[in-house]
């Protein structure tokens, strides 16, 4: 990988539990890292789910080595929300993480 190749501004996000005003607490999305990434499509389909079709696109995202990245977090891009579903340490090495993510369907 080269540095050049990690041009998009990424922002993984985490739920956490806040205080809400009747004594409980709601989950919200709350932003835990920004980093630069390379985002490749990897595949697009269209399934049938309760009733209509949706579409998914899958991703494969690469970005330097950060500890703490799983698959409860998600992804913002541009706008756009991705479910992270695997998290791989290239090689073990400790230089650099590839998320598959998948953007178009419900957490």
């Amino acid at each position: 990988m080269r540095i050049s190749d990690l041009r998009k501004r990424i922002t993984l996000q985490s739920e956490t539990p806040t205080t809400d005003s009747a004594g409980g607490y709601a989950l919200v999305w709350t932003n835990v890292l920004m980093a630069w990434a390379e985002i490749k499509p990897t595949s697009g389909q269209k399934i049938f789910v309760d009733g209509h079709l949706e579409g998914h696109i899958t991703h494969r995202v690469t970005l330097r080595y950060q500890s703490g990245i799983t698959t409860d977090m998600r992804m913002i891009y541009n706008g756009r929300t991705f479910n992270i579903r695997a998290v791989l340490n290239s090689n073990e090495s400790n230089r650099t993480l590839e998320l598959l993510v998948e953007e178009g369907t419900a957490v």
